[in-house]
């Protein structure tokens, strides 16, 4: 869900007509919030982008912030745009998809209010409340089949992550237009019933069992991967890539491992994908 104004400029379209490449709305969305066993709760939030080709930059600032203050600062600055492919239960053309649980945000235990992110883009404000007012907003695992968020780590013995808040990688320093190596270690170790429905590799990322995608997150520049998705084939294994950067600052990089191959996993259903953050320091 997303509160704000539609642009003025999409009202004169046709109900049915095509999307325009360019020029459309990118909002907030709220896609639910966990229980923890701590007593804490966690809201995950994403992101729709309706352009086609356009990869939107929206800087932290009053143009992208959340309240209360003190978690503002985890979303997103860089929006591209999201098509659906096959391995995301798509396959569906032109169709605009958005990207859920890019970034995640806990509160202590007995917050009752709400975190609201807004976001102004074209002349529009767009604002959407996280709020754990209602079940029909939680999020929980496992799913039907037993699909959980798979782990994910930043070295082979290091700390695991697992589902939308993730886990932070050490910094890291780079110098623009140098390339460096990344790398993360990712396991799926969900207990599934037997899956009625076998696997297809038009219903994977690309044919993996789990899929490693990496994103620019935040910062100043344009980045380049070498590789921006990763498939593995089985249920434990390493994905490696390489980022340039063509500009000096701070950056944010985010990786994503899913597991969207199985029959009861998918973004549609807020199951099941890990982040994991990498803070990038990049000198001229």
């Amino acid at each position: 869900m997303f509160l704000g104004s539609w642009p003025l400029g999409a009202q004169g379209q046709r109900p049915l007509a095509p999307l325009p490449p360019g020029g459309l709305r990118v909002a907030p969305f709220f896609d639910g919030w966990y229980a923890n066993a701590d007593g804490t709760t966690t809201f995950s939030f994403g992101y729709s982008n309706l352009n086609r080709d356009e990869v939107v930059e929206i800087p932290l600032g009053p143009d992208n912030f959340i309240e209360p203050k003190e978690y503002d600062g985890r979303q997103p600055t860089s929006f591209p745009p999201v098509v659906p492919d096959a391995g995301d239960g798509g396959g569906r053309g032109d169709r605009r998809d958005r990207e859920r649980g890019v970034f995640a945000v806990t509160t202590p235990a007995g917050f009752q209010g709400d975190v609201v992110w807004t976001l102004r883009h074209r002349g529009q404000t767009y604002k959407v409340p996280g709020r754990a007012k209602t079940g029909a907003y939680q999020l929980r695992w496992p799913m039907a089949m037993g699909s959980i968020p798979p782990l994910l780590r930043f070295s082979p013995k290091g700390a695991a992550g697992r589902g939308p808040e993730g886990i932070q990688a050490d910094p890291v320093q780079a110098k623009v237009a140098a390339p460096v190596a990344l790398s993360v270690w990712t396991t799926d170790d969900s207990v599934r019933e037997v899956d009625p429905v076998p696997m297809k590799p038009q219903r994977q990322g690309k044919g993996g069992a789990i899929n490693v995608s990496w994103y620019k997150h935040a910062g100043p520049g344009p980045v380049a991967f070498s590789a921006s998705k990763v498939p593995i084939e089985k249920l434990e294994g390493t994905a490696a890539t390489s980022v340039t950067f063509a500009q000096p600052g701070e950056y944010v990089l985010r990786v994503k491992a899913d597991n969207f191959g199985r029959v009861d996993t998918s973004p549609g259903n807020q199951c099941c994908w890990t982040n994991g953050y990498v803070k990038v320091t990049v000198t001229p």
